[in-house]
């Protein structure tokens, strides 16, 4: 026989008391300032990317139909509208999307450096309670 005590069950189920396991105590306000911080993080840069992205497949159509886009030119020598238009959405969704894409890629940085505050205090509190290493 073992020196852990088991328990049998009628359900043939053998019940193992847990091993010991090193913890850190913690104080409730340190732990509830580490879950508000968790929960302040949010996910938002998927959606200036996701923006930005469709701002720049918008761009591509619009320059393929200014390119492609065969209209005879107007009797007094000025380009057609839709051409003009064409080029207009280019110039616009190009802008745009580069910025949305930009903003995305700095928002995705400020989000990254909060999860790394939230890891940075809980590299703290491991500090607290590491023990010295001979």
């Amino acid at each position: 026989m073992s020196d852990d005590p088991t328990f049998k069950m009628s359900q043939d189920y053998e019940l193992v008391r847990p091993l010991k396991k090193r913890a850190y105590p913690i104080l409730i306000e340190e732990w509830e300032h580490l879950k508000g911080k968790i929960n302040s993080i949010c996910d938002n840069a998927n959606l200036f990317h996701t923006a930005g992205s469709v701002l720049l497949g918008i761009s591509g159509s619009a320059l393929v139909a200014a390119l492609t886009l065969n209209l005879p030119a107007l009797p007094n020598g000025e380009t057609p509208m839709p051409i003009v238009l064409s080029w207009l959405i280019v110039v616009s969704a190009l802008v745009c999307g580069c910025l949305a894409l930009f903003f995305g890629h700095h928002q995705r940085k400020v989000q990254n450096s909060t999860a790394e505050d939230v890891v940075e205090h809980m590299e703290l509190i491991e500090k607290r309670y590491e023990q010295k290493k001979s």
